[in-house]
């Protein structure tokens, strides 16, 4: 049965929000554990990795940069899976959910037996995860950072004010993006101080969700 464009849209903000969840809660497990700079922050881990080559600290440049290598080759991969850019439910969109909590698994899992290289796992999800929805409508989405979402919101909120029209479901998916990864962000600050990295199975446990959702709206 076809999809109606409310339905849709209903789908894009359960997908948003759950998405932007897990963004937040992987990003503050490394922020608060190993890296001390989210995985899925690309600005910041090319800000670290010059300082850390200006300071001669040649150990953590190399750090973050086979973390921003690991997170291209998780979008690039998203972009092998996914034929479009746009929303799109399917077999395809499954796989890539499927590859990602097999990259939560391994990441989490390694980190709790020592092994420290296996965090480049997560970096690695943090970008299958965020090529899974570029574009809904106008709108570009990002699952993983919210810097081009608070600029978008910010543009659109301008918009409003200098009167013109502007499409108030782009501004509900912009304030669902900002609050799963902050609620996100939050519960894995707080889940670390107990549970550790067992704090990444809530990743694998929404992604999961993510997972049922697509299947129930594509049947």
């Amino acid at each position: 049965m076809k999809k109606t464009i409310a339905q849709q849209r209903g789908w894009v903000y359960r997908a948003v929000t759950l998405l932007s969840f897990n963004g937040g809660l992987v990003s503050m497990v490394t922020f608060v554990s190993f890296i001390h700079n989210s995985v899925g922050y690309v600005t910041g881990n090319i800000s670290f990795a010059a300082e850390a080559l200006a300071n001669s600290d040649l150990s953590g440049f190399g750090r973050f940069v086979w973390a921003l290598m690991a997170f291209l080759l998780g979008s690039t991969i998203s972009g092998l899976i996914i034929p479009v850019d746009n929303v799109e439910r399917g077999s395809n969109y499954n796989f890539a959910l499927i590859l990602e909590i097999i990259c939560i698994v391994c990441g989490g899992l390694g980190l709790r037996l020592g092994v420290e290289w296996t965090k480049y796992f997560l970096a690695l999800a943090m970008g299958v995860q965020n090529g899974l929805t570029t574009y809904y409508g106008r709108s570009i989405i990002r699952t993983t950072h919210m810097t081009g979402t608070m600029t978008d919101l910010g543009i659109i909120l301008g918009h409003w004010l200098r009167g013109n029209q502007v499409e108030k479901w782009r501004i509900v998916v912009y304030l669902s993006l900002l609050a799963g990864f902050f609620v996100g962000s939050v519960a894995g600050a707080i889940l670390y101080k107990y549970i550790g990295y067992g704090t990444l199975l809530i990743s694998v446990a929404t992604c999961l969700v993510m997972l049922r959702f697509s299947r129930l709206d594509v049947v």
